[in-house]
């Protein structure tokens, strides 16, 4: 019994290792569809942006003067081979999903426009990069 204890731990510990994220956690559950529900373009007023997703990761200008708001969030999981012994020294990596929440102010504080993006990421470290 207390064989099958040990191996559940560890194994539970190699899974909970395994997983990393990152950034906003507000948009961690977002999709394109609910993005739009909660945006609308010449309505959504910056402080309402700031109440749904708090504060951005980064705030820039467009060249004609407009704020952009960025938002992301990133899930990363370690590759099965970065737990080979003596390959993970030359090889290791992880794989997993972004997602982008840009929003753009018109001078009156409205949005102005709005994207949302998801993209598969991977990481690379090692000799066979």
């Amino acid at each position: 019994m207390r064989k099958r204890l040990f191996v559940g731990a560890v194994v539970a510990s190699f899974m909970l290792a395994g997983c990393s994220s990152y950034g906003n956690r507000s948009i961690k559950n977002e999709t394109a569809a609910t993005i739009d529900q909660k945006i609308q373009d010449g309505v959504t007023t910056k402080e309402q942006i700031r109440t749904a997703f708090g504060d951005p990761l980064e705030i820039n200008y467009t060249d004609g003067g407009h704020e952009v708001w960025k938002y992301e969030f990133k899930t990363l999981h370690e590759n099965g081979e970065n737990y080979i012994p003596y390959y993970s020294a030359f090889s290791n990596g992880r794989h997993g999903n972004a997602k982008t929440v840009l929003v753009i102010f018109d001078d009156k504080g409205h949005v102005w426009h709005h994207t949302f993006s998801m993209s598969k990421i991977a990481t690379h470290n090692g000799v066979a990069d």
